[in-house]
């Protein structure tokens, strides 16, 4: 491989490339990629589908730009590291002082900022074909390149910090968009999205794809396998921390969205059953032969069947009623008429 730099005589701006071919092909070579019809895309200028350096030959012409080698018969992964070091030294990336779109990494290569602003407006309302929707929505499962891949410890950082330093912030319109999409694909759940699911909720792990078993498989967070397990009093992470009040009220509106959306759901249930188990005898009887709750709870009947209401009614008469609970209960205005007969 070769690495060769091109300059502008005109404005001093550089663009660093990597080649297989001869050194003294290249000028021409660019010259005609330059040359080739631009293809029809969104953006409205005079050089759409075409990279900065070509629209600049077509501007300034082929004779008021200096080929360079800078270096040949080198590796194809040190000719990139060259490239990206050259790009990043001279800061090509930035149109100012260079023409060059990537950091020039070898399969890793990031766009320049402006680059990505002309392809999110050239991709805007682009939709895609019908046949291609239907054959991403097939591979769910087993079927899914990246089944039972599971990254190593450093790439999930490398992502997890790329996450963190993003800016990226998601619209409204975005989120609207993922949250229909999302509904509209769990209204057919597959099996695989319920188990998954499933798993993600109770935090399950699973087998790599090279058989390998992971530690936590069939494993859940529950006792001793909770991280937290033990760590209380001065061991808890949060010990005498002070809880911020803006959590307590997320804590508080949260609850109360919870109680609410659990209290229509068993009136819903309640609403249309036709059958209830008795929590004395223990059997399951219509719900004619319960007696109705007047006291505003959510179930509209009571707990006992009649007949067992009945006899804990009876109980209660007679435990009321017997004599140390009269004496108990009426002893002082019993004294007191005994009194005020006495002194009549």
């Amino acid at each position: 491989m070769i690495v060769y730099k091109v300059t502008n005589c005109l404005n001093n701006k550089v663009y660093f490339a990597v080649s297989s071919r001869r050194f003294t092909v290249i000028p021409g070579l660019q010259l005609s990629h330059a040359r080739i019809k631009p293809k029809k895309m969104k953006l409205k200028d005079d050089y759409t589908g075409k990279s900065p350096f070509h629209k600049a030959l077509i501007k300034y012409g082929e004779f008021n730009f200096k080929y360079e080698l800078l270096h040949s018969r080198i590796s194809q992964k040190k000719a990139y590291d060259l490239k990206k070091k050259y790009i990043k030294d001279y800061d090509a990336i930035n149109p100012e002082y260079g023409y060059n779109c990537t950091t020039g990494e070898l399969g890793s290569f990031k766009h320049a900022d402006h680059v990505k602003e002309r392809i999110g407006v050239a991709h805007t309302g682009r939709t895609m074909p019908d046949s291609y929707v239907e054959l991403m929505k097939a591979r769910v499962g087993e079927l899914h390149p990246s089944f039972g891949l599971k990254h190593s410890k450093e790439v999930r950082a490398r992502m997890s910090q790329a996450q963190k330093d993003s800016d990226y912030v998601q619209s409204e319109e975005s989120k609207k968009r993922t949250s229909e999409t999302m509904k509209e694909r769990w209204r057919e759940p597959t099996e695989q999205m319920l188990k998954d699911a499933y798993n993600k909720k109770h935090q399950i792990g699973s087998r790599d794809i090279r058989g390998k078993k992971n530690p936590m498989y069939g494993k859940g967070m529950k006792g001793k396998d909770n991280p937290m397990y033990g760590r209380t009093g001065a061991l808890n992470p949060n010990y005498r921390k002070k809880m911020p009040d803006e959590h307590k009220q997320k804590l508080i509106e949260g609850g109360k969205k919870y109680k609410a959306k659990k209290r229509e759901e068993l009136i819903e249930k309640y609403k249309n059953r036709t059958e209830k188990k008795c929590t004395q005898c223990g059997n399951v009887k219509s719900v004619n032969e319960f007696n109705k709750s007047y006291n505003n709870s959510i179930d509209p009947i009571i707990a006992r069947c009649k007949p067992c209401e009945k006899v804990r009614a009876r109980e209660k008469y007679y435990r009321l009623r017997s004599p140390n609970k009269i004496k108990n209960r009426f002893g002082k205005l019993i004294k007191d008429v005994i009194q005020e007969a006495g002194n009549d």
